[in-house]
């Protein structure tokens, strides 16, 4: 237990060091967008898109295609949902001269609580349930018809497959619903067999900072009964870009009463150096595949100042994309839409 004491002293310490640089060449910028929010809060999702795409004119959106809204009765596939978001961003296209394009989520696990979106016909959402009905025709036919669908549209930039997958994600809604390696797999090869021309991103998160992540790489089993710390490594060698979900403030966040933002966000941006370093020895991209823009629930301890200042120290990194989680409650607040608009304007400067 001592040894495990020194282990946590010295990761808190080093992990506290600032790395400075010269600002890179900006990443592609926007944010991600569900139309299950702005249902959930009774408004429009046609509506909201159209109002964050006119305020922010993001580089990129990310959009979901659940396999529950597309995949609503066995053996039949409806798009209509998200044809729906995709002519509001072809639409804005035509009035502005700021082009935007999208990434598109498909999947079992997708963006979003409770992370898996699985029809109800579709039996257990938990595991090997999920592996079977994964393996099976209905599935399959809502995976591959997703890609040739969307495949040869020009607002396409790249492909996510699941979200988090390896990553274990406890709710009261499902079980054990990490994705098996094969299925997974399966997933970022028919992407590949069938899409070759954009790439496929895979989501996870770091630990607690980057001495956390060396030690998960080096000595993996010091860090056991500390729990999960997501698997960046893994995720780094299946897919074309590794994606971080990069949150700062929450109730999930270790050490949060310990620590201030100011340091946690450091420690993240240290993260997107370190592993933005692994991915160009590997001739691979980082992403940020969510970035903090929003408190946690009815907490008011993470502040639109907080979102600003993440954006200036992210933007000193070398990510390729940045997309902002939350923005769809900018909506309510003049106050988090003007900081998420300047956030994003930070992020895009060169």
């Amino acid at each position: 237990m001592k040894g495990l004491v020194v282990v946590i002293a010295a990761a808190l310490a080093l992990g506290s060091e600032v790395w400075p640089h010269d600002a890179p060449a900006p990443p592609l910028a926007g944010f991600s967008f569900s139309p299950l929010i702005s249902e959930y809060a009774d408004r429009d999702p046609i509506q909201d898109l159209k109002q964050l795409l006119a305020a922010t004119e993001p580089d990129l959106v990310r959009l979901p295609i659940y396999w529950e809204s597309v995949g609503t009765n066995r053996g039949q596939l409806d798009f209509s949902s998200v044809d729906a978001l995709l002519d509001v961003i072809g639409e804005h296209n035509q009035r502005s001269r700021h082009q935007t394009r999208v990434v598109l989520t498909l999947g079992a696990r997708n963006f979003l609580f409770p992370e898996l979106h699985e029809p109800a016909w579709a039996g257990l959402r938990q595991q090997p349930f999920l592996d079977e009905a994964q393996s099976g025709i209905d599935y399959r036919d809502y995976f591959e018809t997703s890609i040739t669908r969307y495949r040869d549209s020009p607002l396409l930039y790249a492909w996510q497959v699941e979200n988090e997958p390896l990553d274990y994600v406890g709710n009261d809604f499902t079980g054990e619903d990490r994705i098996s390696p094969a299925q997974l797999a399966w997933e970022v090869d028919a992407v590949h067999r069938l899409d070759p021309d954009h790439k496929a991103v895979l989501t996870t998160y770091n630990g607690l900072n980057t001495t956390v992540d060396m030690l998960q790489i080096s000595m993996p089993q010091l860090l056991q009964p500390f729990g999960p710390n997501g698997h960046p490594s893994e995720i780094l060698n299946s897919a074309d870009a590794l994606g971080l979900d990069l949150y700062i403030d929450g109730p999930n966040i270790p050490f949060r009463h310990l620590t201030s933002i100011e340091l946690r966000t450091q420690w993240k941006q240290q993260a997107v150096a370190f592993w933005a370093d692994r991915a160009k020895t590997a001739g691979k991209e980082l992403w940020i595949a969510e970035m903090q823009a929003q408190p946690w629930h009815d907490s008011n301890t993470f502040t639109p100042a907080d979102l600003v200042a993440s954006a200036v120290d992210y933007r000193q990194e070398r990510p390729q994309v940045v997309l902002m989680w939350g923005v769809e409650t900018w909506l309510e607040d003049p106050v988090w839409l003007a900081a998420g608009t300047r956030a994003l304007e930070i992020l895009r400067e060169g």
